[in-house]
C-alpha cells in the first residue's frame, strides 16, 4: 500500500493495522519501511503506513487509530516514537507493537523483541498482549524510564544527525562535553515530605536503561510502582564514576546510590535543569513523576513474564 497522507481519514475496521514511522530514525528507515510494507502485503489484514513530519504527529496518528477502534498501531522508530504512540493509545483497547529502529531501543531490550523486522511483526499473531500501567511526568506518559538533571540535559542537547552518525556514541560524546559545565544539585521529595539531595535522578519502570544497562534490577513494567535511582554524591566526577559503575552493573552496591520503590516523586533544582522521558526532552524542572491507573496494551514475545 502507498503511504497515506497525514490527513488520512479514520478507517473503522477493527482488524486494521496502522504503521507509524519516524523518517529520521536512522539512515536505513526507508528501506525498513519498504520491507514492512512487503511483509504486511502478504497477509490478509488491511493496513496503512503514515510518516511523521514533526514532534507530536505520532501521538495524533495513534489517537486517531484508537478512536477508530483499530486493532494495533505498529511504532517503527526509537524509544521516542514508542513514547509518542503510547501517549496516543493510553487508556484505549488498541495495542502497541514495536519494530525498533533508532539509537537506544531500550523497549526492544526490555521486553526481548526479536532481532529482525519479520520476527517483530510475527508477534502480531504469534506473541501475546499484556496490559501495563503507565507512569506520568507532569502531563506526559512514559513507558520505560525518565530522568532529571545531567542525563536529561544531555538529551536536550542531542540532534538527530549526531545520533544517526554516531549511534550511542553520540550520547557519550555529548555527556563528556556536558561534564565540563557546572552540575546543579537536585532535590527529591517523596510522599510524606521526605527530601533527598541528589546529583542524578533516574526513574525506571523496567530494568533497562540506555545502552542496554540494567539500571533497576527490580524494575517491572507490569508493576504499580517505579524504581527511583539517585546518585547522592554531588559533583561532576561523581557523575562520571556513577556512569562507569552502571556500565559495569555495580552501581546498585554503591553507598552513594539510593534505589527506592515509589509511586510518586517530585524533583526540583535551585538553578535551571531539565527532565526527559523515554529518551526525549520533556522540559525544565520542577517535574513530578507519578504512577497512574491508565493502562496500555502492548505486544510482547510469549516468553516475556506475564503480570
Amino acid at each position: 500500500m502507498r503511504d497515506a497522507p497525514p490527513e488520512t481519514r479514520m478507517i473503522e475496521s477493527r482488524h486494521m493495522l496502522r504503521v507509524v514511522y519516524n523518517p529520521v530514525a536512522g539512515p536505513l528507515i526507508v528501506r525498513k519501511v519498504d520491507r514492512i510494507r512487503a511483509f504486511l502485503a502478504g497477509g490478509a489484514t488491511p493496513f496503512e503506513i503514515l510518516s511523521t513530519e514533526r514532534p507530536g504527529d505520532a501521538v495524533l496518528f495513534a489517537r486517531e487509530a484508537a478512536q477508530a477502534g483499530m486493532d494495533t498501531v505498529v511504532a517503527v522508530g526509537g524509544d521516542g516514537t514508542v513514547n509518542e504512540v503510547a501517549n496516543g493509545l493510553a487508556g484505549s483497547g488498541t495495542r502497541l507493537a514495536v519494530v525498533p529502529q533508532g539509537t537506544g531501543n531500550v523497549f526492544a531490550k526490555e521486553v526481548g523483541l526479536p532481532k529482525t523486522m519479520e520476527g517483530c511483526l510475527g508477534l502480531l499473531a504469534g506473541g501475546k498482549t499484556i496490559e501495563i500501567p503507565l507512569a506520568r511526568a507532569d502531563d506526559r506518559y512514559f513507558v520505560l524510564m525518565a530522568s532529571a538533571g545531567f542525563d536529561a540535559e544531555v538529551v536536550e542537547r542531542m540532534q538527530s544527525r549526531q545520533k544517526n552518525l554516531l549511534g550511542i556514541g553520540a550520547y557519550v560524546l555529548a555527556g563528556m562535553r556536558h561534564l565540563l559545565r557546572a552540575q546543579p544539585p537536585l532535590w527529591l521529595e517523596f510522599p510524606g515530605r521526605e527530601r533527598v539531595e541528589a546529583q542524578v535522578v533516574i526513574v525506571c519502570r523496567g530494568k533497562k536503561y540506555g545502552g542496554g544497562v540494567t539500571m533497576a534490577p527490580a524494575g517491572n513494567l507490569s508493576g504499580n510502582s517505579f524504581q527511583v535511582v539517585a546518585l547522592r554524591k554531588t559533583g561532576r566526577w561523581a557523575i562520571a564514576g556513577f556512569a562507569l559503575s552502571a556500565l559495569r552493573g555495580k552501581h546498585a552496591a554503591s553507598p552513594h546510590v539510593l534505589i527506592r520503590e515509589a509511586t510518586s516523586v517530585l524533583v526540583r533544582s535551585r538553578i535551571p535543569s531539565a527532565a526527559q522521558v523515554d529518551g526525549d526532552y520533556l522540559g525544565p524542572l520542577p517535574v513530578r513523576f507519578e504512577m497512574t491507573d491508565v493502562r496500555l496494551r502492548i505486544v510482547v514475545p510469549r516468553r516475556y513474564p506475564s503480570p
